[in-house]
């Protein structure tokens, strides 16, 4: 249900912009529409803190203002943070017979991911007016930086994960796994 009435919202602003630039370019007709839809927007947040429901989450690996613990479960999947706090945690992710790949987008928030040292990671981190800490002290506040992982072999499989992060912060936390006997 929110999220019908979110892509309603979405929908009803472009729509009324479209409808400014007609009756602009038309009837020369000027509607204050930058305005108009922050006012929209305050009313949209409005509603949504109103009736409980301001904490999104639109999918098993997206967060939208909420925080959220993520846990890998599936080879080759997409992570997002937007406007919220979580950790997504790739350490007990097995590498079988293929390459992986995962891709994490932090958006104005912050996230942690977990990997495990002993397995081969290649994390590539794209970093845009924010801070994104590797494991090996390395900071990205605006560019792109890279990780190897102790565990990687050159010329075998290995982990890929490439974060892209806007305007947030993204740790990359190296978590060693002890196996029991």
């Amino acid at each position: 249900m929110a999220f019908l009435f979110s892509s309603f919202f979405w929908g009803a602003v472009v729509i009324l912009i479209g409808l400014s630039i007609i009756l602009n370019a038309v009837f020369n007709i000027k509607i204050p529409v930058f305005s108009i839809i922050i006012a929209l927007i305050f009313i949209y947040l409005g509603l949504k803190i109103l009736f409980g429901s301001f904490g999104i989450k639109t999918s098993r690996n997206t967060v939208v203002f909420s925080t959220s613990d993520m846990k890998c479960r599936n080879k080759n999947e997409e992570y997002n943070i937007i406007f919220g706090k979580g950790s997504i945690d790739l350490s007990e992710i097995e590498l079988d017979d293929e390459h992986l790949d995962f891709e994490v987008n932090v958006v104005f928030g912050r996230g942690d991911v977990m990997i495990d040292p002993a397995k081969p990671f290649i994390v590539k981190v794209s970093s845009v007016f924010s801070g994104a800490h590797l494991p090996d002290g390395n900071v990205a506040a605006i560019g792109n930086n890279s990780y190897i992982s102790p565990g990687y072999v050159k010329g075998q499989k290995y982990i890929s994960v490439r974060a892209d992060v806007v305007f947030g912060e993204l740790n990359i936390i190296e978590v060693q796994k002890t196996t029991e006997e």
